[in-house]
């Protein structure tokens, strides 16, 4: 019969194999997400530029608090180029843009 340290031994040593497996599904997961053809360029882009993207979130959310007319209008301007934009690059063969 094993002893209460070899089976304690035992036990930590199959968690931190089923850790490792853990990290290596998680990481292959995240590096799926992040690549441009899972979402398309853009926000492939923003998964791998978070501080950026929190900054422009921020300063975005600061504008439409302080000039609510001036973001909304900007907010509708760049919503209806990317729509736009989407509709207008696969036509002319450019995937990166697509949003599956």
């Amino acid at each position: 019969m094993a002893s209460k340290p070899q089976e304690l031994a035992a036990r930590r040593e199959a968690l931190v194999a089923r850790c490792a497996d853990q990290r290596a599904l998680l990481a292959q997961d995240y590096s799926q997400l992040a690549s441009p053809a899972t979402f398309g360029a853009i926000p492939a882009y923003a998964i791998r530029h978070k501080k950026a993207a929190l900054i422009v979130g921020g300063v975005a959310a600061g504008l439409f608090i302080t000039r609510p007319k001036w973001a909304v209008g900007a907010v509708t301007a760049a919503v209806s180029a990317y729509q736009f934009a989407q509709k207008l690059l696969p036509i002319l063969r450019w995937k990166g843009f697509e949003i599956h």
